[in-house]
């Protein structure tokens, strides 16, 4: 299976083999539905359990890593083989989950679209510059996949910026998930430094900007110190993301019709995980195509605090509270 840079090297550095396909999307048309979320307030799984239904087309971890061949393989009926390589290619290199949350690492795991953007050159989150890049990779998506689906996609990169979204594609859905913004932060900064630490494979399969890192000893260090218990480094940079991403949301959440977006919990979607789905589909306006056996797809996992943020909750607490009051977390 050829990586994206050789596939560069091999058919010219601006080419690649989705280019001959591309008037093949002129007519192709999609619904979007977004999930909006922080990184690790449960994006994933709620992904994940969504897509289960098989009501959704859906950004696949095959779509990222084989993206400028996407439509060569679908015309040509190899998407099976392509996506049979990368499952071959995931089972040799020991690839079995994320690492991080024990998420399965499959060709079939419900991803991140900001991978493509940021591969391609552009910012993770949409944005002007990325916009044509976006729209045709929701278009390849949609092309791909099954037609009379909505196309569900989710990148956390995006949370903060949701009504940039919303003034590009004012027919769009949205799907907000909020977790208790203490585990947010102590599980952020868990996933940070477990994947500096340590080369995470599937992690380098996705992102050549991961991949660069490990490349670079000097830049992997900068990010680790940036990440680290040292002077709570780490804490200060992810508590001070996290309230810059909760007040855009409170402050803008009100400048949506209430009838473009519905609202769930995490904590909601582990312990009523099918009132929650149903809810969701309910507002969508749609039945799922499946039936879920809920207690194996979600198994919420107990939270240990990392001691730093165990120490620091009630000023962490404070400077999160208008979100706290907005979600009853302080009840």
């Amino acid at each position: 299976m050829q990586s994206k840079t050789e596939n560069m090297q091999s058919t010219g550095i601006n080419h690649t083999p989705d280019d001959s396909y591309l008037d093949l999307l002129e007519e192709v048309d999609f619904n979007p539905v977004f999930i909006m979320g922080d990184h690790r307030s449960g994006t994933t799984l709620l992904y994940k359990t969504l897509v289960a239904t098989e009501c959704f087309n859906y950004v696949s971890a095959y779509n990222v890593i084989q993206y400028d061949q996407l439509l060569p393989n679908k015309v040509n009926q190899t998407q099976n083989q392509a996506r049979q390589e990368l499952e071959e290619l995931m089972q040799s290199l020991g690839i079995s989950d994320r690492i991080i949350d024990n998420v399965e690492a499959t060709p079939d795991l419900p991803e991140e679209y900001g991978f493509i953007l940021k591969n391609s050159g552009y910012e993770s989150y949409l944005n002007p510059d990325n916009l044509p890049v976006f729209t045709q990779l929701c278009r390849k998506i949609q092309f791909v996949s099954v037609s009379d689906r909505p196309l569900l996609l989710k990148n956390p990169w995006c949370f903060p910026h949701f009504m940039y979204v919303k003034s590009v594609f004012p027919e769009a859905k949205f799907i907000f998930i909020h977790r208790h913004p203490i585990d947010v932060i102590n599980s952020k900064l868990k996933a940070t430094r477990s994947i500096l630490a340590t080369r995470n494979p599937y992690l380098v399969l996705l992102s050549e900007q991961y991949a660069q890192i490990f490349k670079n000893p000097m830049q992997r260090f900068v990010y680790r110190l940036l990440y680290s218990t040292y002077f709570d480094l780490g804490l200060r940079h992810v508590t001070k993301s996290a309230v810059q991403s909760t007040t855009y949301f409170l402050q803008n959440i009100d400048s949506l019709p209430k009838t473009d977006y519905v609202s769930v919990k995490y904590e909601d979607l582990c312990n009523e995980p099918e009132e929650t789905i149903l809810k969701i589909l309910g507002f969508l306006g749609l039945k799922q195509r499946s039936t879920l056996a809920y207690n194996t797809l979600i198994k919420p996992r107990p939270v240990k605090l990392l001691p730093e943020v165990q120490g620091k909750y009630e000023q962490i607490r404070q400077k999160l509270q208008p979100y706290f009051a907005y979600h009853s977390y302080d009840t």
